[in-house]
């Protein structure tokens, strides 16, 4: 089993436990964080379900079920975390997160997938919003991600690729290309590139 979390030398693992304090320390002391930064959870997957019931308790008017309740990914117009001045009226933002096999180019709603730049695996992603939203909002919003939909991108924990270390899979906007390319690109998001 896990006990912490993987790092490649005890130096980075020291560094990660600072950022981490800084993380928790004033949402214990203060309020929320505007962002959080995923990678400083040791279980991110804990924290998108605990958002997710959230979400649905704000719903219950609406007659949310939380089985019948999803994930929903915007890219944001904020490129990094400091940038992010209030929270979202529902939902997190999250940053600190890396593209594998592609780059992300432009801001929000207009930006898209694109190649990335040769020899350089790793592309940072903008701040990402993740909501909660019925299955039937969700089927209805694929309109908003492009021509072809959205490529539907895997989020790991670290860069080893296995069912251990997937988080949730991210709706990313594609409009140069079918998400099936991105699928052969191997594309993929990253809360930790070490």
């Amino acid at each position: 089993d896990e006990f912490s979390w993987i790092s490649t030398s005890i130096a980075k693992w020291f560094e990660s436990l600072s950022a981490r304090v800084a993380q928790f320390t004033p949402w214990l002391t203060t309020a929320r964080p505007n962002s959080f930064w995923l990678s400083g959870f040791k279980n991110p997957n804990a924290f998108l379900t605990a958002m997710k019931q959230e979400v649905t308790r704000q719903h219950k008017s609406d007659g949310w079920a939380l089985d019948d309740v999803v994930y929903h990914t915007e890219v944001a117009d904020f490129d990094n975390g400091t940038m992010v001045r209030a929270p979202p009226k529902e939902g997190v933002y999250v940053h600190g997160l890396f593209l594998e096999g592609a780059a992300w180019e432009g801001k929000g709603n207009n930006g898209s997938l694109v190649e990335s730049e040769p020899k350089k695996l790793y592309s940072p992603l903008p701040v990402l919003y993740i909501t909660a939203v019925t299955k039937k909002m969700k089927a209805d919003a694929r309109g908003t991600f492009g021509a072809y939909g959205p490529h539907e991108c895997p989020l790991y924990k670290y860069s080893s690729r296995t069912d251990r270390y997937l988080i949730t899979v991210a709706s990313l906007s594609t409009r140069e290309h079918k998400p099936s390319h991105w699928v052969l690109r191997g594309t993929s998001l990253l809360c930790n590139t070490e």
